[in-house]
């Protein structure tokens, strides 16, 4: 779980790079949230090695993020006209979760059991 840390930064790093050319950095925000997805369910697979300080962010993140997805598949369902501010926000909030969870990543290195 150790490595965990250095494999989101390395996708956040080449996410970033590629955000300079807006469109491979959407389309690589994608793949960083798949990649990340799969590092919550080796997470959460490892939670008792957590301390609880770690434990309690992840659990907030987990929360967050299910919840944002739940409204963005309302909003999608429910056929809300895609504004430019709404698509905008989508992003902001995709790239926040992202460093959300470098920061759990990170916790994860320095302090677990």
């Amino acid at each position: 779980m150790k490595h965990l840390y250095q494999i989101n930064k390395v996708l956040i790093i080449i996410n970033l790079i590629l955000g300079l050319t807006i469109y491979l950095g959407l389309l690589f925000l994608i793949v960083l949230g798949i990649a990340q997805i799969i590092m919550s369910v080796i997470i959460a697979y490892n939670e008792k090695q957590l301390t609880k300080e770690v434990s309690t962010l992840y659990n907030i993140y987990a929360l967050t993020t299910v919840s944002i997805l739940v409204i963005f598949l309302l909003m999608y369902c429910a056929f809300i006209p895609s504004s430019s501010i709404l698509i905008f926000s989508m992003i902001a909030i995709s790239i926040i979760i992202a460093f959300l969870h470098l920061r759990i990543t990170y916790l994860i290195k320095t302090k677990t059991l």
